[in-house]
């Protein structure tokens, strides 16, 4: 999955004919209206760039001036965002820094005919999908004759010498960013200089494309507990993702977010797809990997985490690498969590899908308090809570409390003589587990040293939603997003 550190050369010419583009890194293009895209990019859509040229044109302006202005006309015409730091740097050098020069030759070999400026891009390998850039260096051609101006590329009378620099600064600047030379003429990033001098909209939208593949697959909520999915061509695939590659395999997206440091344990289990996890921020820095076990068609992964926003990607490979695992099939994934406090359960919704500030929190401990997690043993004795912050127009109101148990195909509510009574026919009106006037916190006790084996129980997955209502409108309930997951295995620590 990991590709080779590799450098790109991309140079631009003044004539019709294109010089062959050198390439250490052989990339499939996406081709999306007239921009190429081969899926390189830097992280975050940023980068610093190190700017101090010394001269300046005919037309009494300064490269450096020149410079900075396409710079800032990437800015703000595209979600890239450029920083300049004051600085001049050798652009040959592999040093981290992306900086730009003239030069008398293209780092001590010749710049071949019409050849105005070169990119030179150095990539590292990631997890997922083409190499990040992690440098991009900009050498002009020092023996080519410049000025700076707008208009028509050739300008004629004394007060102009050369080819306008602003619109060379602006296409390589294209290439620092990832793009390619584009199919049509119409734009900067065509591959000869013409008399364009100013980004074109096919050039904003091929910046678009190349950071927009979150919007190219569907993100669903991670479920703590276990689910039961599928991977098949119907999913998104990391080159749909990446925005470039030729990785066609197929990955579900998972979103979850943490309130504190938690530790998370992830199991993908399988009889005939051979799964590989992944975990990654939401801006899809990629943070851990497991490509699936040794003797079976199962995968784990473990991470404590802080507070934030986060992926996983349960992928696959593009051809099978086992003789009993496949590329596509259906998969079981339990997630389990650990952290000090009990998590919120995400924002306030309603039957209604009314706007609500009310806000849930919830855990389950099975040591005082000490923890919180939602994977226990049967054994196990287990504290179950919830507190409510009501919403501040509800406050004061008549009303009544709600507390529900999804099993599969089962909606069990918690009546006000602490019993689960089976409501699945019949779910509305809710049952209330205690009818009151509203106050600002609510507390509940769900359960108090429920010990499952005690119960008969030795394998469960269950999901428990609070709530509550209002009398003048039974019907609506304002509850949590994110259900409070209870797992109960035989083995805390196993996957199956």
């Amino acid at each position: 999955m990991k590709q080779p550190t590799a450098i790109s050369v991309a140079p631009l010419v003044r004539v019709s004919a294109l010089l062959a583009s050198l390439s250490t890194l052989l990339l499939a293009s996406v081709k999306t209206f007239g921009f190429e895209l081969d899926g390189t990019k830097w992280f975050l859509a940023q980068a610093e760039y190190h700017v101090d040229m010394e001269g300046m044109s005919a037309t009494q302006i300064s490269w450096n001036t020149a410079f900075i202005e396409a710079i800032e006309e990437w800015n703000a015409n595209t979600v890239f965002e450029f920083s300049v730091v004051n600085n001049n740097a050798d652009p040959c050098l592999d040093n981290g820094i992306s900086s730009v020069d003239f030069s008398e030759d293209f780092c001590g070999s010749s710049f071949g005919n019409n050849v105005l400026a070169v990119t030179v891009r150095r990539f590292d390998p990631q997890i997922l999908g083409p190499p990040y850039i992690r440098e991009a260096d900009i050498i002009v051609n020092a023996e080519e004759e410049f000025d700076i101006f707008d208009g028509p590329l050739v300008q004629f009378g004394q007060n102009f010498a050369g080819l306008d620099f602003g619109r060379v600064a602006l296409h390589e600047l294209g290439h620092v960013i990832g793009l390619d030379h584009e199919e049509t003429n119409n734009a900067i990033m065509a591959p000869n200089i013409s008399n364009l001098f100013s980004l074109q909209q096919d050039d904003i939208n091929g910046v678009q494309a190349l950071h927009n593949g979150l919007s190219n697959c569907e993100i669903d909520p991670l479920t703590f507990g276990e689910i039961s999915e599928v991977l098949n061509g119907n999913d998104c695939t990391v080159k749909d993702l990446t925005v470039g590659g030729n990785d066609n395999s197929f990955l579900d997206l998972y979103q979850f977010d943490l309130d504190e440091t938690t530790q998370l344990d992830f199991f993908a289990t399988s009889t005939i797809l051979d799964p590989v996890l992944i975990l990654a921020t939401t801006d899809l820095q990629y943070l851990d990997v497991d490509i699936a076990s040794n003797d079976d068609c199962d995968s784990s992964l473990s991470a404590n985490l802080p507070a934030g926003s986060y992926f996983l990607i349960v992928n696959t490979f593009d051809s099978p690498i086992k003789e009993d695992c496949g590329i596509v099939g259906n998969y079981r994934l339990r997630t389990s969590f650990t952290s000090s406090s009990e998590p919120s359960l995400g924002s306030g919704t309603s039957l209604a899908n009314a706007f609500t500030t009310a806000q849930f929190t919830g855990g389950i401990t099975a040591d005082n308090g000490a923890t919180y997690s939602n994977q226990f043993s049967p054994t196990d004795s287990l504290d179950i809570s919830a507190q409510i912050r009501v919403d501040i127009r509800h406050r004061g109101a008549p009303g009544f409390l709600v507390v529900a148990a999804l099993l599969e195909g089962q909606v069990l509510m918690l009546n006000a003589d602490g019993e689960f009574v089976d409501v699945t026919a019949n779910p509305l009106p809710a049952v209330p587990f205690a009818t009151k006037t509203l106050e600002t916190f609510e507390s509940i006790t769900i359960a108090t040293d429920l010990v499952p084996a005690d119960l008969g129980i030795q394998d469960i997955d269950a999901s428990i939603v609070v709530g509550y209502g209002l009398d003048s409108n039974p019907s609506e309930i304002y509850y949590h997003s994110t259900p409070l997951s209870l797992s109960v295995v035989p083995d805390s620590g196993a996957g199956d």
